[in-house]
């Protein structure tokens, strides 16, 4: 009884796919297809976010890549009141002008103390480094006073 060997089997079934990444596009050197690239980046109500196309040569195979880099403090707020803005279309689209009136007045309160919010959060990350915890609590209460 022979042993058959797997791996022999599952090589030669993914032939074709090697035939297809040797093909004069693909640069092994640094393993990298070689051909025209294409780098856009910009920032959105979610954050940042970075998009590369890289074409062949030829024009026969085109990859794109697109990220997203989420969790800055920036995209916070503007998520924040991104999110009031939304809510407050639905309401008035909704008729329920009473919840508008109160989710109109979040987003003129939230802008108008933008500039102390950011001064209060680098407070309060500069008492977190301290390990001064009563004054980071202290410090996220009026935080939450203000968003």
């Amino acid at each position: 009884m022979s042993k058959k060997n797997f791996f022999n089997d599952f090589d030669s079934f993914f032939n074709e796919f090697d035939n297809f990444f040797n093909q004069p596009f693909f640069n092994k050197s640094i393993g990298q297809i070689s051909g025209n690239v294409k780098n856009e980046e910009g920032e959105d109500e979610n954050g940042k976010w970075s998009k590369q196309t890289i074409s062949s040569k030829d024009g026969s195979f085109q990859m794109i890549t697109f990220s997203r880099k989420y969790g800055s403090e920036k995209s916070k707020k503007i998520d924040n009141l991104s999110v009031l803005k939304k809510e407050l279309e639905k309401c008035v689209e909704n008729q329920e002008f009473e919840k508008a009136c109160e989710i109109r007045d979040k987003i003129k309160f939230i802008e108008e103390n933008k500039e102390k919010i950011s001064t209060i959060k680098i407070e309060l990350d500069k008492a977190i480094k301290e390990q001064n915890f009563e004054k980071a609590i202290e410090l996220r209460d009026q935080l939450k006073d203000l968003e």
